[in-house]
This record gives C-alpha cells, sequence and structure tokens, in this order.
C-alpha cells in the first residue's frame, strides 16, 4: 500500500489518545453550569426519576409487572402530549419505573386505556414502523444531552430499536441492540416490561461520585388510533433540538462499565440459475456457490467500540431500484448494507448546502460515501472480446471500524477496509481465454472526530479520508493512485439556543498518472477543457490535483414562531472527492437565505402549518452565473390526520457549463415546477399518499409531469401490502445526444425527446410472529424515449432558444437503417459529414426479493432469500404498456436461491 498507512495509523492513535484523555481527565461530577437563559430554565425544570437497585432477584420479563420488586421503584407519570396538542396532559394515564442490578436496566411503563378495543396491536417484523401503538423508553447513558439509545415495543411484542444522535437531528434505525421486552393486555390497558444489558449501552463511570451515575431519560407513549404521543420529559414540537429536553435518572449506584464482546459467524449457501448461451465458455446455467464470515464487536474501553468484518455478505439486502441516467452524473443510491448503516453518524460530515439551488445538486454531497467500498468493479474487458465473466462488485476482504462516544465528550470514528484486486475473464474470437484486470486492491481509510462543548451547545471537529489502491503499471492505469481528503468543521448556538451558526473546510487531493487526473480535469463536474473558461487550465501533464470546498450558515432555529438563516457555499474547480465520497459537480459560489413560520397552534380544524420561502444564486469561479433560485413551499396538518405539502419552485434563465459536457457554457431556460403530496389518515386500514409534480419551460415548450400513488393497506394485525404506480411523461426538446468532430470542429448534438416512464412498486409482509416474518418486494420498470428534431449548437449564449441551435432540415440528415444510424451533411455536398446512433431506447427491467426472516433466538437470524431480476432492451422508443410488459415478463430470468445462518455470541 502506499504511504498513506502511516497517516490512518497517525490518526487512530492520535483519535484514540483524545479519547483516552478525554476518558481520563478530571472534570467535575456534574455538567458545567449552563450559561443561557433557555438551559438554565430547561435543568431548573428538569424532571427527575430513581432507579432502584434490585436486591434479590430481577423481575421475570413477562409483561405481567406483577414482582413485588417493581413496587419498590418510583413512579414516573404526568406525561404531556407532544401531539395533537402540544403541552395538554395526556388523555391517557400513563407509568414508568426503572429497576437496576450489575448486568440490566429494567423498565416497566403501563398504559392505562378506557377502550381496550382500540389498542393498535400489530403483529410485524422487527423495526415495524406502520400503525401501532407503542411504549418506548430513550436512554441518554453517555448523559452528553445529544445521544441516546431508544428501545421500543408495542402490545404484540414487536421490538423497534434506534440511535439517535446530534440532538435529534439524526437517526441510525440500522442499529439493533440485543435485549429482551414482553407486553400483555389486560383489563386496564397494557404493560410493557424492558430488560436492557448495560453491554447494549454506552457509559463511563468515572462520574459516578457518592450520588451516583446521572443518566438522561425519556419515556414516549403513542396512542395510534388517537394519533397522540404522550412524553414524561416533555419535548416542544418546534425545536430546537431533541435530547437535551431529556429528564435525568438518578440514583444508579455501584454500576461497573461492562466487558463487551460480541461474535455473530455466519455461514450461507447459494444456488444461482442463470439464462445464456451455451457458446460462451464461462456461462453456467446452475451455479452453486458457499461463503463463510463473521462480524465483531469489541468495547475497547466503556466508550469506544471496535466493530470488524471478515468475508461480510449482504445478500439480505433489497436491490435499488431500476433507474434510466440520462445526465452526465452518477445516480446516488442510499447505503443499505447493516455493516455500513451502524455507526454510521460516528461518520457524518457536511459539505452540502441548506436550501434550494436548481441544479446544483448538493444534498447528497458527503466525503464519505460507504458504497465506494465493495463497488462494482470500474475496469472492464477489451471491445474485442466475444465473452466475458466479470465479478459484480468487488470483494471486502475485511473491514473494521473504532467508535463512540467518550464522556469528556469526544465523538469518536475510525475504519478501515481493504477490497480485492478483482479480475474479469474473457475470450478472443480465435478461441483464447485471458484475464484483465477490473479492480486493484485498494485500501479505505475514514477518521472523523468531533469535541462537543457546552452540554453539545457547541462543537468543533475534523475528518481524514483516503483511497489508496495498488495500481503498478497495470491495466488500470487510468485510475487514481490516491485520493485523500481533510476538513474541519464546527458549530455554535447561543442567544437561548434559539441562534446556530456553523461551517465547514474540505480540502481534497488526488495523485495517479497524468492520463488518470487528466480524466478527472474532463470528467463531468469539472470540464477544465470548456472553450469559454480562461480561469481554468487543462494541463495534461498534472499528476495530482486539489481542491477546497466551504460552507457557512447562520440561522434562527427556534424561539417563536420566526426561522431564518443565511449561508454561502464554495467549492472550487479542481475539488474532488469521488473515490471515496461523493459528488456531482464542482465550480461554485452560491449565496442564499430562507425565512419560515411555524404555528404548532392547534385551531378547529388544523394541528399546525408551517410555510418557508428561499432564494439563491450561484457562479462559477469565473464569475458566470450557472443557477438562480426561488422557492416556497408550505405544510398542513390537520386534525383529522391528513397532511398536505406544497412547494413552487421558478429557475431563471443561467448558464450551465453542463450541458454541452465539456463544451461551451449554455444558455438554459427558465423553468417553473409545482410539487404538491397529500396523505390521507393513516389510523385507517388503507390510506394513501399521493405526490406528483409539474414543470414546464416557457421559451422552449418542454415539459415534465409525474405522478405517484401510494396506497398502503393493512389487511390484517399481520399483514400489510404496499403498492405505488409512478408514471412520468417527458418532452425536453434539449436533451444532449453526443459530441463529434468534423470539419475540423466539434458539434455538439442535441435532440427533442419525447419519454414515458412507468413503474410499480409493490410491497407485501406477513408476520407469523414478532421474530418470523415473509416480506416481498417487487419492481416491474418500464421506460422508452424516442428523439426526433435533431440539432447542433451554433451560438450557446444567444438571448432567444431557437438562435442557441440549428435544427436539421431533410436534406441535412439521413437515417441508414441497417446500422441504425443518422448521417448528417454539414456544408449540402451530399456526403456525410458525421454519423451518431440513434438514440432511441426502450429498457425494461423486472426485480423482486422475497426474504423469510426467523430470529430464531436473540441476535441470531436464518435468512432464506429468493431474488429474480429480468431485463431487456430494445433500440426503439416506442412505448406500449401492455407488449412492452408482456415482453418484459418474457425476457430470460436470472434467480438466486441464498440461505443465510448466523449466530449472535457475547461474553
Amino acid at each position: 500500500m502506499r504511504p498513506f498507512r502511516s497517516l490512518t495509523i497517525a490518526c487512530t492513535v492520535s483519535l484514540a489518545t483524545a479519547a483516552a484523555a478525554g476518558a481520563q481527565g478530571a472534570t467535575p461530577s456534574l455538567p458545567a453550569a449552563p450559561r443561557d437563559a433557555a438551559s438554565r430554565t430547561a435543568t431548573a425544570s428538569r424532571k427527575v426519576t430513581v432507579g432502584t437497585r434490585i436486591t434479590g432477584s430481577p423481575p421475570t420479563i413477562d409483561g405481567r409487572l406483577d414482582e413485588p420488586v417493581w413496587r419498590t421503584a418510583p413512579v414516573a407519570t404526568g406525561f404531556v402530549q407532544q401531539r395533537p396538542t402540544p403541552g395538554q396532559p395526556a388523555t391517557e394515564r400513563t407509568e414508568a419505573r426503572v429497576l437496576y442490578d450489575d448486568h440490566a436496566l429494567y423498565v416497566a411503563m403501563r398504559m392505562y386505556r378506557a377502550e381496550r378495543g382500540r389498542i393498535a396491536s400489530t403483529v410485524a417484523r422487527r423495526d415495524y414502523t406502520g400503525y401501532s401503538d407503542w411504549a418506548q423508553v430513550m436512554v441518554d447513558s453517555y448523559h452528553d444531552r445529544r445521544t441516546a439509545f431508544r428501545f421500543a415495543v408495542n402490545p404484540a411484542g414487536v421490538q423497534k430499536d434506534v440511535l439517535e444522535y446530534d440532538d435529534g437531528n439524526g437517526e441510525d434505525v440500522g442499529w439493533d441492540a440485543v435485549w429482551e421486552s414482553a407486553a400483555r393486555t389486560d383489563s386496564l390497558g397494557w404493560t410493557a416490561e424492558f430488560r436492557i444489558p448495560l453491554s447494549q449501552l454506552r457509559f463511563s463511570t468515572r462520574d459516578a461520585g457518592g450520588s451516583g451515575l446521572v443518566w438522561g431519560i425519556d419515556f414516549i407513549r403513542d396512542d395510534a388510533s388517537k394519533n397522540e404521543r404522550d412524553y414524561w420529559a416533555p419535548i416542544p414540537p418546534q425545536g430546537p433540538g431533541f435530547v437535551h429536553w431529556f429528564g435525568d435518572l438518578t440514583g444508579l449506584h455501584g454500576i461497573a462499565a461492562p466487558s463487551r464482546l460480541e461474535v455473530l459467524p455466519y455461514t450461507l449457501g447459494s444456488a444461482t440459475h442463470a439464462p445464456g448461451s451455451d457458446a460462451d465458455p464461462f456461462f453456467r446455467q446452475n451455479d452453486l456457490d458457499g461463503k463463510v464470515g463473521a462480524d465483531l464487536k469489541y468495547g475497547l474501553t466503556s466508550d469506544l467500540t471496535l466493530t470488524a468484518a471478515l468475508n461480510p455478505d449482504f445478500g439480505q439486502v433489497e436491490a435499488d431500484p431500476s433507474v434510466v441516467n440520462l445526465t452526465a452524473f452518477e445516480t446516488f443510491f442510499p447505503e443499505k448494507r447493516p455493516l455500513f448503516l451502524e455507526g454510521e453518524q460516528f461518520f457524518t460530515f457536511g459539505i452540502g448546502f441548506p436550501y434550494f439551488v436548481p441544479g446544483a445538486g448538493f444534498n447528497n454531497d458527503r466525503p464519505f460515501y460507504s458504497r465506494r467500498i465493495g463497488r462494482a468493479p470500474q475496469g472492464g474487458v477489451p471491445d474485442s472480446a466475444v465473452y466475458s465473466d466479470a465479478p459484480e462488485a468487488t470483494t471486502i476482504l475485511g473491514a473494521a471500524k473504532i467508535s463512540g462516544r467518550t464522556a469528556g465528550g469526544w465523538s469518536l470514528g475510525v475504519l478501515d477496509a481493504v477490497t480485492q484486486r478483482e479480475e474479469a475473464r474473457y475470450s478472443m474470437e480465435n478461441g483464447a481465454h485471458l484475464r484483465a484486470p477490473v479492480e486493484p486492491l485498494t485500501n479505505y481509510a475514514v477518521a472523523r472526530g468531533i469535541k462537543d462543548f457546552r452540554e453539545g451547545r457547541s462543537a468543533i471537529g475534523g475528518i481524514v479520508t483516503a483511497a489508496d489502491r495498488s495500481i503498478g503499471a497495470d491495466a488500470l492505469s487510468w485510475l487514481r493512485s490516491g485520493a485523500y481528503t481533510a476538513g474541519v468543521d464546527g458549530r455554535h448556538r447561543f442567544h437561548d439556543d434559539e441562534y446556530e451558526v456553523s461551517a465547514s473546510v474540505l480540502g481534497s487531493r488526488i495523485e495517479g498518472s497524468a492520463e488518470s487526473i487528466t480524466l478527472v480535469e474532463r470528467a463531468p463536474g469539472h470540464f477544465f477543457q470548456r472553450p469559454d473558461a480562461r480561469y481554468l487550465r487543462d494541463d495534461s501533464t498534472r499528476t495530482s490535483l486539489t481542491g477546497l470546498a466551504t460552507t457557512a450558515q447562520l440561522a434562527k432555529i427556534g424561539g417563536g414562531n420566526w426561522r431564518w438563516g443565511v449561508a454561502g457555499l464554495t467549492r472550487s474547480p479542481g475539488f474532488e472527492i469521488n473515490d471515496l465520497g461523493f459528488q456531482q459537480s464542482a465550480d461554485w459560489l452560491v449565496a442564499g437565505a430562507q425565512l419560515g413560520y411555524l404555528d404548532f397552534t392547534p385551531g378547529r380544524h388544523i394541528r399546525d402549518w408551517n410555510v418557508f420561502a428561499s432564494a439563491t444564486s450561484g457562479w462559477t469561479y469565473g464569475g458566470e452565473r450557472r443557477a438562480t433560485g426561488i422557492d416556497v413551499n408550505g405544510q398542513i396538518d390537520w386534525l383529522s390526520n391528513w397532511t398536505a405539502f406544497v412547494e413552487l419552485s421558478q429557475r431563471l434563465p443561467a448558464l450551465s457549463i453542463d450541458a454541452l459536457r465539456g463544451g461551451p457554457a449554455l444558455r438554459v431556460p427558465a423553468s417553473t415546477a409545482l410539487f404538491a403530496s397529500i396523505s390521507s389518515d393513516n389510523r385507517r386500514r388503507a390510506f394513501v399518499t399521493l405526490e406528483g409534480n409539474v414543470s414546464r419551460e416557457p421559451e422552449t415548450g418542454g415539459h415534465d409531469v409525474w405522478i405517484n400513488p401510494v396506497v398502503d393497506v393493512r389487511a390484517s394485525g399481520r399483514s400489510e401490502i404496499s403498492f405505488g404506480p409512478y408514471v412520468e411523461w417527458t418532452v425536453n426538446p434539449w436533451q444532449f445526444v453526443t459530441r463529434a468532430d468534423a470539419l475540423g470542429a466539434p458539434h455538439y448534438l442535441f435532440g427533442d425527446i419525447r419519454q414515458t416512464t412507468v413503474s410499480l412498486t409493490a410491497r407485501v409482509s406477513y408476520s407469523f410472529t414478532p421474530t418470523f416474518s415473509l416480506q416481498l418486494y417487487g419492481e416491474p420498470f418500464i421506460s422508452a424515449g424516442k428523439y426526433s428534431a435533431f440539432k447542433e449548437v451554433v451560438d450557446p449564449r444567444a438571448a432567444h432558444f431557437d438562435d442557441r441551435f440549428h435544427t436539421f432540415g431533410g436534406s441535412e440528415l439521413s437515417y441508414e437503417t441497417d446500422a441504425r444510424r443518422y448521417d448528417v451533411d454539414l456544408n449540402g455536398d451530399g456526403a456525410s459529414d458525421l454519423r451518431f446512433a440513434n438514440p432511441d431506447f426502450n429498457f425494461k427491467q423486472f426485480r423482486s426479493t422475497t426474504v423469510l426472516r426467523w430470529e430464531y433466538r436473540p441476535g441470531s437470524t436464518l435468512f432464506v432469500v429468493w431474488s429474480e431480476g429480468r431485463s431487456r432492451f430494445d433500440p426503439t422508443g416506442d412505448f406500449a404498456l401492455g407488449h412492452d410488459a408482456g415482453r418484459l415478463f418474457r425476457a430470460p430470468a436470472t434467480d438466486v436461491l441464498l440461505v443465510k445462518l448466523n449466530y449472535w455470541m457475547s461474553w
């Protein structure tokens, strides 16, 4: 590996040293007195409940609450509504009690209910988020007022666990703890009983003192039939913050941080049946495979956890949705793999922009995008290959991360992963069998640290990332050999926590051969070769490239009804983070502002509503105005539990430096877009969410319309069905087709595309018990695009659209049916001066996954997974739903049956 090994080790050591210093340094046994009025008020009025140590046998977790030991614990009551009427007493009484011993925290909750028949008790799989009553306990065992472990159970015994972080601004729903719970319905309502092993929490014992440990705690009761949520320690819906409103759990004496070692080995077998040709030497119609691996968690300290994975597998993860991407930029897909979802909050570093910026695509930008680890190989076989066999994903040999939050206020995350060198086999026309490298041996590393101050209301942090590829002199020299980022960020709340200022700075550097750096310079998002960009230097001899991204925001986030913010962003032309991060474009200078009003006071018909307006503008580093946009949106929640959201966006004429994909900037027309969604009452057995969008360019007549209704049906207390058809109609008079060089000059060709896209996303779930469930997912997808009115750019910055293009007439354009290509006569002599392939397409794809999941013991699971995929491409732009659907389901299928068994062990 490259020298970054030493840098990774240095970062790991430095962060671990900081953590140790935070764990050992002398600090007071109680948090420092807050200096602002809001915090003084919150502290003075903070609710307190006392945990009672168990002196005899612990209670049996059966939901009965009949053991005498429960009567020794103080009762936490006086719950308050957050909805539907914020601040009002709960409509039904709720009680909570807390016990503990050397091994676990025990919580009992009684939910009184006058109408027992209206208790919503849905049998579902773990982490269910649909219609149900819930009893929840949230434990801030770090006592940092920013992080909490949430444990929930419903009347049917279904468990849900979530890690709350960043004071409620983030949730890790992929976090799964191993704990026990039980629920029972009786004549008074229903009860819930929890046993939460201390090994599943994270805490320090250094501040215990004579009064014992103090943790943050809150209890939640959800009454689904009333759409009511009650908190023990009230949390205002308008914020700001979440965890810092919790009450205190005191009286925790003699608790020692437990040793924590968890091992989850797995084994799997799979069988794949795929279509192919008998002439293909690599084809196997039926392919059997097996795999073993393991995940490990070890508590390095009471604060920090080492997580490692050897030969991980993600066969039970749902497939990504189908898309047809006609832009120059990569499609973003969220992470779904449990290995990277758990603890992801320790690696977040924001470089996006908080307000609407037309065409910028900043929302998903980040220096660490975990899907780069185990990505599809970037290389390929020669075009002259007859048959080939390439891996679909790069093998992750191993991954390890250290993450946690120390008592000194440090949040730390360090990750290192190694992916295997991958090769593809291929055969030539002469029968020779060869191999080609498609992905090099690569090491990925990330180190992230944040230090909180003032009970988390201020913080400063940093991040370092690296991707090191072992390339050498092989055929992959066009890839970067190394890519690095380093940055700092910070935030500060002030004036009674009503205002917050935040900022970040991130630098990037990539290294490699001159060819690899030139490819980046000329790639989408950079386009250094633009002939009208005099401020850029397209240097084909560079072997490295550096860049810088900054963001800053000042915002009013609380207090009263008004909210506002101002923000700025810079992104230099050379900024590049796609080797381990995600980024669509660089070369931005952006400024924006937002103003909003919120009202959470219920009226006769409306529960709450808000409206926000923002305005932004963006320029290149050369002063070209890339975007100006105005956005107004509002939301209404009715007392009937219906919700509506409307957003109106206006994009003004601007210059696109990406439209010609390396050519000069193109003036793009103004457009107006209207998005609306409405959701019916989800307390009903059947409810609907309807979303739709209409956008139009008045100058060109181009438009885009899509609609997506989703129907959810609770067929019983154990089953749910969800199906959502999506239909989109697009007319775009300036869709990029290709660049062709002819008569000594480049020509940028566009066409008028009429595209129709239809898909149907369907999900069915049936839960036999809370630990034994069946889930089905399927999505047929059809998209067809037909081109006409081909044109070339003649004056890219002309004021009028028709002056920017020359549309080819009948004498200039001819079509060769056999070759499926167009010939263009540019100078009228009857000869073909340039050619381009017919861009019409009709793409069809079907993906489905069926998962039988059985948690046969706590933490141990058996998966049986069947997945099917079909796809077909036809070089025609004609769309006929029935005909296309028939051809899709007659296409050969690839079927995979997978059985995976893991077994959780803990010491």
